[in-house]
């Protein structure tokens, strides 16, 4: 063969040959470019993750409102552990189902506890009150009717004192009868029928017991006390005064 033509072909055939190895190569890469997933696609990250303080106000919106919380709960023996808060906003709630309103509490600290929460003639145990709350009771026509004070420590109350005031005629004793009624219940435990200390029957029973007790006795004060139930102390004072009779009904841990 003439070198003429054979020069033109090998050259041809080494062209044709190197560019088909490229195309290929390329092809190639081309493909794993495709196939392979990126590092963004792998480790994606949420638009707007929900933060912490999102979270937490979820979860406090689903707690239940304090309607729920703070209705009477079923019979129980079980001791109710006394607070401030938490016991104020039972008491309020549950004697308003019976008609009685109750006022928001009131906070005394410091020097304010000699002139508004002095109910001990005990020197050391009224020394002992560091904090005090004091809410005021209408009965359901409106009417004043009392308070309600818990005293103790700056963190939990030893002792809630409803105090209500009657005239001679005893006219309001419905309204204390429930109002003690249901201090003993939300304070205390709601067992008193299954106990029946002192072989009473109820709440109403008791102070019916004491009001008889005091006024064929004509003494100016007169109370009773029980001791055990659910490891609490429940006492009642009446006192004959010029406006007619003041009771005092005390729950102690």
């Amino acid at each position: 063969m003439n070198k003429k033509f054979v020069i033109p072909i090998a050259i041809g055939i080494i062209i044709v040959i190197v560019l088909t190895t490229f195309s290929i190569l390329m092809n190639q890469k081309s493909m794993t470019l495709i196939e392979k997933p990126s590092i963004e696609k792998t480790n994606m990250i949420p638009e707007k993750p929900l933060s912490v303080n999102e979270t937490t106000i979820q979860i406090n919106s689903q707690k239940p409102s304090i309607s729920n919380t703070t209705a009477i709960p079923p019979k129980s023996s079980l001791p109710t552990t006394l607070s401030y808060v938490p016991s104020n906003s039972i008491l309020k709630t549950s004697l308003k189902e019976r008609g009685i309103s109750m006022s928001n509490p009131i906070k005394i600290s410091g020097s304010s506890i000699a002139q508004f929460c002095t109910f001990y003639s005990d020197a050391e145990k009224q020394n002992s009150i560091q904090y005090c709350t004091s809410t005021e009771l209408k009965d359901s026509g409106g009417k004043f009717l009392g308070n309600i004070h818990m005293i103790g420590s700056k963190d939990t109350p030893n002792a809630v004192l409803g105090v209500i005031q009657t005239d001679p005629f005893m006219s309001n004793l419905e309204s204390l009868k429930i109002t003690y009624q249901v201090m003993v219940d939300t304070l205390v435990c709601n067992c008193w029928q299954d106990q029946k200390p002192g072989n009473l029957d109820s709440v109403s029973d008791w102070i019916d017991a004491i009001k008889m007790h005091h006024l064929e006795g004509k003494r100016t004060t007169s109370h009773s006390e029980i001791d055990g139930l659910a490891q609490k102390q429940l006492l009642v004072e009446v006192t004959t005064n010029t406006e007619g009779y003041l009771w005092k009904f005390i729950i102690t841990n």
